[in-house]
């Protein structure tokens, strides 16, 4: 399936994002399916595959890019919780990253807060506003 232009710069921030994170020495290990030179993501239990993930030694990075079309779907909505689950069921340094709008911040994280209530455990998430922080 394409992806819009903005979906693609999302992917590209929670790449450099991961990339911060993990090292330029790790970069090979990142998955995408967004970015040409990169391997594929592998499936969730449920089914849904992210836009970026990172699993090595210790540490899960699991990344979702959304448009501001996107964000309140119930197909987002089911990839959140399972992406959220495999977090909180990760023995180690696990790390949900999600791209949105700057416009969408607060929308995103009333979803992400109530889903993370389901699933408590030891693991963060950070929203990247989409010009290039992270709030």
């Amino acid at each position: 399936m394409s992806e819009s232009l903005q979906h693609q710069q999302l992917v590209k921030q929670i790449i450099a994002e991961t990339i911060s994170i993990v090292g330029e020495e790790n970069k090979s290990l990142i998955a995408t399916d967004a970015v040409d030179g990169f391997t594929l993501p592998p499936l969730t239990s449920e089914g849904f595959r992210p836009d970026v993930y990172y699993h090595y030694g210790s540490t899960l990075i699991i990344g979702e890019a959304k448009t501001s079309a996107d964000i309140e779907r119930l197909h987002s909505r089911e990839q959140y919780e399972s992406y959220i689950k495999k977090c909180s069921l990760y023995q180690g340094n696990a790390l949900f990253i999600v791209a949105v709008p700057w416009m969408d911040h607060a929308t995103i994280n009333n979803i992400l807060c109530k889903i993370k209530k389901k699933h408590p455990g030891n693991y963060e998430i950070k929203i990247l506003d989409g010009i290039g922080g992270a709030i």
